[in-house]
């Protein structure tokens, strides 16, 4: 508990120095009888908004601040492999070879790079159709991801690949079945990280004031 504040519980704040707060709400008000004591408590708790957090470590900053692999760099290291598996199920509906027909979806051969809705002989639906632009990786990621959000109206009924490294295996796979794919986007750069702050002692000033007995 607070003097000011009896209703209300006190908490520790890392880097401040420490006051025994069970003892004081076990205590309270016979913890808090000596002006001193009053004094410190007050002073604590009229300065915990100036206190400031202790830096992080350089490593563990980075690692609270580290975004998500760009779709450059997944693909950098993508496994076309296990790409080629995860790619039996889109077997199901599209064919992979070369010169292969059109089935319930489009064939996939050469589908990195080819202009979206435009395969000769399927129908698709209005929605992809007015989607317009090119199969880039960037495009093929996106509906990927889940085809139904991302081209609300599409008649493809698959659920999508949650995992950025399952779909970048998958696009690194398709872009081996075509006489000409696109190249990877390059990775983005590194994030520059910050010099760490150096650790002093830190701790919400404590005031000599003293309260009226």
């Amino acid at each position: 508990m607070t003097p000011d504040y009896p209703e209300t519980r006190g908490y520790p704040i890392e880097g401040v120095a420490p006051v025994d707060l069970a003892a004081a709400q076990r205590e309270w008000p016979t913890g808090a009888e000596q002006p001193g004591e009053r004094a410190t408590m007050i002073g604590y708790i009229r300065n915990i908004d100036k206190a400031v957090p202790p830096a992080l470590p350089a490593s563990a900053a980075a690692a609270a601040i580290a975004a998500p692999a760009d779709l450059g760099t997944l693909l950098a290291s993508a496994d076309a492999a296990r790409g080629q598996r995860a790619a039996q199920a889109c077997a199901a509906c599209h064919s992979l070879e070369a010169g292969g027909p059109n089935r319930v979806g489009p064939t996939l051969w050469a589908i990195v790079g080819r202009p979206v809705a435009r395969q000769p002989g399927f129908a698709y639906s209005p929605a992809l159709t007015a989607t317009g632009g090119q199969w880039t990786y960037e495009a093929l990621d996106h509906f990927l991801a889940g085809p139904a959000r991302a081209v609300p109206g599409t008649k493809m009924s698959f659920a999508g690949l949650r995992n950025p490294r399952d779909r970048a295996n998958l696009l690194a796979y398709l872009a081996t079945i075509g006489a000409k794919p696109l190249p990877f986007p390059a990775p983005a750069p590194a994030p520059a990280v910050a010099k760490p702050v150096p650790t002093a002692a830190i701790s919400a000033p404590i005031t000599g004031q003293r309260a009226a007995p």
